[in-house]
């Protein structure tokens, strides 16, 4: 097994070397992950390989490392978005040309390059040749691309690429790949060559009108702002008035409620979510005039479904292996706190009682009396236990190393505290699925780029512990957070709604919402197109809202910041090594009879 794990680290270390090399680049990080492959910033995410995958898929691994160092080091995003249309079909075949000018430049620069790719592009035709679906158009024009553009033939095939693109240029079949191939070194000069045969062959415009450009967007600001409101309006069948547009103001943005709801049935992690708006979220409106640009790309999901049981094992592992070097910080004030808690537990009882339990320290005076009455007792309810405790955690790239650590190992020791005390315990964290935007910026490039489009990246709130499920079966779960790639950037006033309503449906009469965060929201994707304040601005009012509604108690602890000036009962820590004795200092507070 030790030889196994050795041959995996050593081809990860390798492939590691290689992507650095050919991106000429030796700040990036390269993150192994169980998701679809990506660039994000500096960050180059690859599929996470194992012993079979290296033995018998070999040629994709280094073709898929090669295709992303080589992304990373000849591709420019900004000159590539200038170029995105609204039609889908158009998109594809422009990604898939893009992609074959990349990998064919760097094949013609590094023979071991060439090799792999063309190798991976044979094997996915061969194992396309049963299919019984004919090639896309986009997959088509990508074969064709990467043959004419290194004069290379990926042999005969029953696909037949080569006639789907031949059927759609006709004469222009030859003399449009020439051109091609003479802009290979230019980006800019090379799409637009692209974008006149895609506009000759009618595919470039939806519904034959023109997307507009960049030297256009001024002009077009007002349609696209009530066309991005027609749409907002369709997404959210809740939204009780029409969003206004004041065409004089720079900082015009349709009035809306910000809510999330997820579904999870108690008891169970449900893998469903849904970040439309509340039906009681009328309770928590007027929430300013943020908006959002688009959730269908938002998800809440299971910690479970970002990674295998295998890394989540080896990640929980890691955490488990640091627990003794904070044992001495945290584990003391964990006992403190069982111990005060298990003493306000202790049965206390109400004497001769008509019904109960038998109190069987009276049955003398029944056998000296035979008149006398039985006597009963019954145990008094205690308050705190009908309370349930939520952490949310900042997930953001400024908590990576001790900061996340040390939260970590405080969330998993104070629910397991919590648990034996009988009170219901959920951990939950908030990121956002990429840097700098990701799909949902990508669709505001392809609508237009409207004026202050609100929030403009996809967020990803985790479940790492749900409130009904046991810490047992959830502990591996807080290994999430020490995963590379997981913290990204923070939109701190939807993460806080979304465990408010998480809250607010539970049965418990006594709800407390602790925030564990490090300092302001920050989305480099969202703060370039709105004002410098905007999620700041938004954080202060879903808190006035939170704390005015007086249904969940909200208790935040800032780690290195202070986050007073958000929050009205709030701590702060400079030294990350307080977050353990504080965060259980202020439970025994709160569970203290008074």
């Amino acid at each position: 097994m030790l030889k196994n794990e050795n041959i995996i680290a050593d081809f990860k270390k390798a492939l590691t070397v290689t992507i650095k090399s050919i991106s000429k680049n030796d700040n990036i990080e390269v993150n192994f992950v169980n998701e679809t492959p990506s660039i994000e910033g500096k960050n180059i995410n690859i599929t996470e390989p194992n012993l079979t995958s290296i033995k018998k898929n070999l040629t994709y691994l280094r073709a898929e490392a090669d295709s992303l160092a080589l992304e990373f080091r000849l591709h420019s995003k900004e000159i590539h978005e200038n170029f995105i249309v609204e039609n889908e079909t158009s998109n594809e075949i422009f990604n898939a040309v893009e992609q074959s000018r990349i990998e064919a430049k760097g094949a013609s620069i590094f023979k071991g390059i060439r090799s792999n790719i063309t190798k991976k592009h044979l094997l996915d035709l061969k194992k396309n040749q049963s299919a019984t679906s004919e090639l896309s158009l986009a997959e088509a024009f990508r074969y064709v691309t990467y043959e004419k553009l290194l004069d290379i033939d990926l042999g005969e095939s029953n696909l037949n690429y080569r006639t789907i693109i031949k059927k759609k240029l006709g004469d222009r079949y030859e003399d449009f790949f020439n051109d091609l191939k003479k802009q290979i070194n230019n980006q800019e000069l090379y799409a637009k060559k692209m974008m006149d045969i895609l506009e000759d062959l009618d595919l470039l415009y939806k519904d034959g009108k023109e997307n507009s450009k960049k030297e256009n967007d001024e002009d077009n600001d007002i349609s696209n702002e009530s066309d991005q409101k027609n749409r907002d309006e369709n997404q959210k069948k809740d939204q009780q008035s029409e969003n206004k547009i004041e065409l004089d103001s720079s900082s015009s943005e349709s009035q809306q409620a910000v809510a999330f709801e997820e579904n999870d049935e108690i008891g169970e992690d449900s893998n469903e979510s849904d970040f439309e708006s509340l039906p009681e979220i009328a309770n928590l409106k007027n929430i300013g005039d943020y908006k959002i640009f688009v959730k269908k790309f938002d998800e809440v999901v299971n910690a479970n479904e970002l990674c295998d049981d295998k890394e989540l094992e080896k990640l929980r592992s890691n955490l488990d292996q640091q627990v003794f070097a904070f044992q001495p910080l945290i584990a003391k004030m964990a006992n403190r706190l069982q111990r005060k808690l298990l003493a306000q537990q202790n049965r206390t009882w109400d004497f001769n009682m008509e019904e109960g339990f038998l109190d069987t320290s009276r049955l003398a005076r029944i056998i000296a009396n035979p008149n006398n009455k039985l006597s009963f007792k019954k145990e008094k309810d205690l308050e705190f236990k009908d309370t349930v405790v939520s952490l949310l955690i900042d997930n953001s790239g400024s908590m990576r190393g001790r900061p996340i650590t040390v939260a970590a190992l405080c969330s998993d020791i104070l629910a397991k505290t919590l648990e034996r005390c009988l009170i219901k315990t959920e951990i939950l964290g908030f990121t956002t699925k990429a840097w700098k935007g990701g799909e949902s910026r990508e669709k505001w490039i392809r609508d237009g780029k409207p004026s202050n489009p609100g929030r403009l990246n996809d967020l990803r709130h985790i479940i790492y512990k749900s409130g009904d499920s046991a810490w047992r079966r959830s502990k591996k779960n807080l290994g999430l957070l020490l995963r590379e790639g997981i913290l990204k950037e923070n939109v701190d006033g939807e993460a806080l709604l979304w465990a408010y309503n998480r809250l607010k449906i539970r049965q418990e009469k006594r709800k407390i919402l602790i925030v564990i965060s490090d300092g302001a929201p920050v989305d480099d994707s969202t703060l370039s197109v709105n004002p410098g304040n905007y999620l700041e601005k938004n954080l202060r009012e879903v808190i006035y809202q939170v704390e005015n509604k007086k249904i969940v108690e909200l208790i935040a602890i800032g780690i290195g910041h202070d986050v007073s000036r958000y929050y009205s009962k709030a701590i702060t820590i400079m030294d990350v090594d307080q977050l353990g004795e504080v965060l259980l200092k202020e439970l025994s507070e709160i569970f203290s009879i008074k």
